[in-house]
Formats: structure tokens, C-alpha cells, sequence
């Protein structure tokens, strides 16, 4: 059975009551306010509807996302870290083109995987209260909002009709998951990466979205973190080749 996000809304509205407190009393202290599991299902439910696949498949331990691509077949998204419940899941998966995102450090996954398993980057499941958000970019360039369901994207141009920057966001019971965020080489340092996060965030807001969430990269945490996301969890990604 599918991800229901609609079964975890009472206690994300509990986090999120906490939450605006907490930025009230002591902003940037909030990072324990958050529940990994509930994020995380809020994360693989946008997450798979940003990337038009099927609804995520409740397991015993987090989601199974199936894919349907050669190099990227399903995806496993672990909040069960327990080391006999990602063992068991271990063993059963073979095929290439496999890969678990499992909300945990490196050190607590990578002992656990066989060599045919390759390690990635360190990620981080990252969430935030949406507020409504002024983030202008140089004059020449040009946003453009192009929704298409529950979907959103946004992208900046210049004057020569050349993609800047792009990101996109989907909607679900409140929550807006925010992915593929990318500035190109020859437009970084300039703002749009945070301009493309306020157009996002807006159209969220709008949407009756309250609650962000995203999976970032090293480099992209400390822009979100820049911007008041805060990292709910580490995540180690792996793939088998």
C-alpha cells in the first residue's frame, strides 16, 4: 500500500507548532523539533511525484520507490536503522541499478554493505517552515513559473534565452518537496539559487503548502542551511553498480 501522508499530518502539526515556537524563542535551536520518519515519508511521496513515478510502498523498514530506469531500477528509503532490519534488506537486493537512502551516517551503513555496493556522497534530509520569502535576482534575468498538477517548476533565463537556474517542487497534504535545484556554472554566486528556493517557497505557500522538505548535498546544505532549513537527519546513499 502506498505512502498515505495524510496518516502522519496530526503529528507533523504538532512539529510544526513547535517548531514556530521554538523560531520565536530561540531561532536555530529546533533541529530535534522534526521527526525523521514522518519527513522522510513526506520526502519519498513528493520526491516520486516530482520524478513522475508511482506513489512510494510502505515496508517495514521506511519505502520502496520503483523507478523503472536501467541505472536507477528502485530506491529504498530506510528509517529502520537497526542493523538486523538493514541486513535483512541487504541480503534480499542484487540487481544493478539498486539504491538505498538510508537516514543514518556513513559509519553506521557502510560496514553493513557487501562490495558490490557503492557509497556516495554524504546527503542530508533537510526540512523548514515556509514563510513567504523576497529573493530578487540581477535584472537580466527572467523567472518563469510553469506548474502542471501538483508539480511546479521554476526557472531563471538571461537575456540571451539561456537556462540559469531551475528547481522544482511538489505538493502533497500541506508539504512541498523541493528538488532539483541547479545553478548552471556561468550564473553561480549571484543569487539564484536562493531566488529559485523564494519562487518555490511562495508558490508552496499559496498552494497551502507549510512545511518544506529536500534532500541536499554537502555543498546545497549550507545553502539551505543559509536560507533557516534545518537537517533532520544524515542520509547515506548507495547504489548498487
Amino acid at each position: 500500500m502506498g505512502v498515505t501522508i495524510t496518516g502522519i499530518r496530526r503529528r507533523l502539526r504538532r512539529d510544526i507548532f513547535e517548531f514556530h515556537e521554538t523560531e520565536r524563542t530561540n531561532l536555530g535551536e529546533a533541529s530535534g523539533e522534526f521527526d525523521v520518519a514522518a519527513i522522510a515519508a513526506a520526502w519519498a511521496a513528493g520526491w516520486a511525484r516530482t520524478r513522475n513515478k508511482a506513489p512510494p510502498v510502505s515496508q517495514a523498514y521506511g519505502w520502496k520507490i520503483d523507478l523503472g530506469a536501467p541505472l536507477h531500477l528502485e530506491r529504498h528509503v530506510v528509517v529502520q536503522r537497526d542493523a538486523e532490519t538493514l541486513r535483512e534488506l541487504i541480503d534480499g537486493l542484487q540487481a544493478p541499478g539498486t539504491w538505498l537512502k538510508v537516514c543514518a551516517h556513513p559509519e553506521q551503513v557502510a560496514p553493513l554493505l557487501p562490495a558490490h555496493w557503492e557509497v556516495q556522497a554524504p546527503e542530508y534530509l533537510m526540512a523548514k517552515v515556509l514563510n513567504q520569502t523576497v529573493a530578487a535576482p540581477h535584472d537580466t534575468y527572467r523567472l518563469a513559473l510553469i506548474r502542471f498538477g501538483a508539480v511546479a517548476d521554476a526557472e531563471f533565463r538571461d537575456d540571451d534565452g539561456q537556462l540559469a537556474a531551475r528547481g522544482r517542487v511538489a505538493h502533497c497534504d500541506g508539504f512541498a518537496t523541493f528538488d532539483q535545484i541547479v545553478t548552471e556554472p556561468g550564473h553561480q554566486r549571484k543569487g539564484l539559487g536562493r531566488a529559485i528556493m523564494a519562487a518555490l517557497g511562495n508558490l508552496s505557500i499559496a498552494e497551502a503548502a507549510n512545511l518544506g522538505v529536500l534532500v541536499a548535498t554537502g555543498e546545497g546544505r549550507a545553502l539551505y542551511q543559509a536560507m533557516g532549513w534545518t537537517v533532520v537527519s544524515p542520509v547515506t546513499a548507495a547504489v548498487i553498480a
